[in-house]
C-alpha cells in the first residue's frame, strides 16, 4: 500500500517541477521575443537611414554639383589643352 502512494507522491513532484521549468522557459522566450522585434525595428530604421544617406552621397558626388561648387569657388575652365602623348619637336643644331 505504500508503494503506489510514494509512487504517486514522486510523479505529482515530477509533474510540479516540469511545470515550473516550462513556465520559466515561455517566460524567456516571451522576452527574447520582444527584444528580438526591438532590434528588427532598429535594423530597419538603420536601412533607411543608409538609403537616404547614400541619396545624399550620390548628389553631392554628381558632376554637376561638383562643377556647381567648383564655379563658387572661382575655379574656371581652361580654355588651352596640353598633349603630353603628341612628340616633342627636336631642338636644330
Amino acid at each position: 500500500m505504500k508503494k503506489p502512494i510514494s509512487l504517486i507522491i514522486l510523479l505529482g513532484f515530477i509533474v510540479v517541477v516540469l511545470v515550473i521549468i516550462r513556465i520559466s522557459l515561455v517566460n524567456n522566450i516571451s522576452t527574447t521575443g520582444i527584444k528580438l522585434v526591438d532590434i528588427q525595428n532598429q535594423v530597419n530604421d538603420i536601412k533607411k537611414e543608409n538609403e537616404l544617406l547614400k541619396v545624399q552621397y550620390l548628389q553631392a558626388a554628381s558632376y554637376t554639383s561638383i562643377s556647381s561648387k567648383a564655379k563658387t569657388l572661382g575655379y574656371v575652365t581652361v580654355k588651352s589643352q596640353v598633349d603630353l602623348a603628341a612628340p616633342l619637336p627636336m631642338a636644330m643644331r
